[in-house]
């Protein structure tokens, strides 16, 4: 009951913080990785700077993760701060302070020359409606064709994989309240474990393939696969959802299915349904939003997870911006007896403060327990049980001395249940632009890494430049590896340099070729990437 009461008191908070200085989200789109950079996407950058932090959603949270190193008008490049590693096309989130203001005929500071990869709106990003004009059929889409390898020392490691992605988004199609949106990819290895590989939907997947029908602005329908930035921890519904629209409010509703948990295939077997409320705050400096949701997924119509959701973003305050999003199990089977009683299953938290332009901190909590599912997972539930509470820390601090000079710190710690000993995690990083000539741009990182069972150093450098008038883009880097493992007193050095570059052969097309060597005393490896992009617009 506790839990419940904290959650109707966040879902009214923006109600007693309204009026206050608030903040505004700009969101992006990852529209390219090479082996060093991130690459992503924006309508408008003028309000982020080099050094900036962006923000990716992962388990059902925004989690910090790109710092920004370059930047043009409408795209930046980015260094990623987390061990996860994100997808093409997965949407990225810039926090920034005050009014959002005109830009259409401000003159701007940022680098007009600086090749950015181009991005379409994918895995259901939608694009943003006028009511005040007429409907207009918008086509954007993206047709990517990837492919890399590894040669190893040992020939039998050696693979070489392919891949295809296609977007298409229909927004208004004939001037109608009907659009579509799609993301298909299609990924095949050759080489290590094919031989055991032979379903065609273990390498070709459908990740938002759906129809939506908005006749006003106030009421939207979708039919097919989708995720739903309001409850974006569901993942990908496949079935039918419906969203309305009154004042601040906007109630939704799905009914349908999960993909299935091996091979990502419509499976009819798991029903899910649920709903959800979201509350939206805003005035003449920016947004706050609250979200609670509930859900039943279930697995040949038995109970096999229910719970609750709620994810609080706030930024009500001046250069303050909070974060929350707790998940609440309302449902235990075990040894066959069931259980109503509410479990917290995670909380995430995370503040930042801006203390001057040039100077701001942050600050994140993590503490999660293993999701269950009690039918799916009933062959191992003890094992899951038995498993610890994880918890995480992580303390960073971005500072730009210098209008040329970016330093950005980090800490973090991470506990897995009774074990004495965290694990460890401190990076640093010095970005400086405009080193040679405008367009030139470095970084020098290091970063300390110490477990219960090794510890290590990583140290860096990287340097960036565009010529051709920004037709070309090229990268070179350099990282130095030592590792030394506590339980056979062993070490491991690496030595591991890359080249990249990006060529804009036609407006919409791009040409990508990296390389990637990593070398120890006695053995190499070599890995290399190809990617050509043609983009669709109207």
């Amino acid at each position: 009951m506790k839990q419940v009461l904290i959650c109707l008191i966040l879902f009214s908070l923006p109600t007693m913080l309204a009026g206050q200085v608030n903040d505004y989200h700009i969101n992006g789109t990852i529209s390219y990785k090479s082996s060093k950079n991130i690459y992503v996407r924006f309508q408008t950058t003028e309000s982020i700077l080099v050094g900036d932090t962006l923000s990716l959603f992962y388990n059902g949270q925004w989690q910090k993760a790109l710092v920004v190193k370059q930047k043009s008008t409408t795209s930046c490049v980015t260094e990623n701060l987390i061990p996860n590693n994100p997808d093409i096309g997965q949407a990225v989130q810039f926090i920034t302070k005050g009014k959002k203001e005109d830009t259409t005929n401000k003159e701007t500071e940022v680098k007009q020359d600086i090749l950015i990869p181009a991005v379409t709106l994918d895995q259901g990003t939608e694009i943003p409606k006028d009511s005040s004009v007429t409907k207009k059929q918008i086509t954007t889409g993206r047709v990517t064709l990837t492919t890399n390898g590894s040669i190893n020392p040992d020939n039998n490691n050696n693979f070489q994989r392919i891949r295809a992605a296609f977007s298409l988004n229909i927004q208004n199609i004939e001037q109608s309240a009907f659009s579509v949106q799609s993301y298909l990819t299609y990924r095949h290895r050759y080489g290590i474990d094919q031989q055991s590989n032979t379903n065609f939907y273990n390498d070709f997947k459908v990740f938002t393939l759906a129809v939506e029908y908005a006749p006003s602005n106030k009421y939207k329908l979708w039919l097919g696969r989708k995720m739903n930035s309001n409850i974006a921890n569901m993942g990908a519904i496949d079935g039918i959802q419906t969203e309305y629209n009154f004042g601040k409010y906007t109630a939704g509703a799905f009914a349908g299915t999960r993909p299935d948990f091996n091979n990502f295939t419509f499976n009819p077997k798991l029903p899910q349904i649920g709903a959800y409320m979201v509350r939206n705050d805003k005035n003449s400096t920016g947004l706050a939003q609250t979200s609670l949701a509930i859900a039943e997924q279930l697995n040949d119509f038995k109970t096999d997870r229910r719970f609750l959701y709620i994810q609080h973003n706030n930024s009500l305050v001046k250069n303050i911006n909070l974060f929350f999003s707790s998940e609440m199990d309302l449902y235990k089977k075990v040894n066959g007896e069931t259980s109503n009683q509410p479990q917290l299953t995670s909380i995430y938290a995370s503040l930042r403060y801006r203390i001057r332009k040039n100077l701001s901190l942050s600050g994140s909590y993590d503490n999660r327990r293993n999701i269950i599912y009690y039918e799916s997972y009933q062959t191992f539930i003890d094992q899951l049980l038995a498993q610890e509470t994880r918890q995480g820390f992580r303390i960073q601090a971005n500072y730009s001395p210098l209008k040329r000079v970016n330093i950005n710190a980090s800490a973090f710690y991470r506990y897995q249940g009774n074990n004495p000993t965290p694990t460890k995690n401190y990076v640093a990083n010095i970005g400086l632009s405009n080193i040679i000539r405008m367009s030139t741009s470095a970084s020098i990182s290091v970063n300390l890494l110490e477990s219960y069972y090794f510890k290590g150093t990583i140290a860096g450098v990287r340097m960036s430049d565009n010529f051709l008038k920004g037709k070309l883009n090229t990268e070179i880097n350099y990282r130095n590896v030592n590792y030394t493992f506590f339980n056979t007193e062993s070490s491991l050095t690496q030595h591991i340099a890359g080249i990249n570059f990006t060529i804009n052969i036609l407006k919409k097309t791009a040409f990508m070729c990296s390389y990637e060597g990593t070398f120890e005393p006695s053995k190499a490896w070599h890995r290399y990437f190809i990617t050509i992009i043609q983009r669709i617009k109207n």
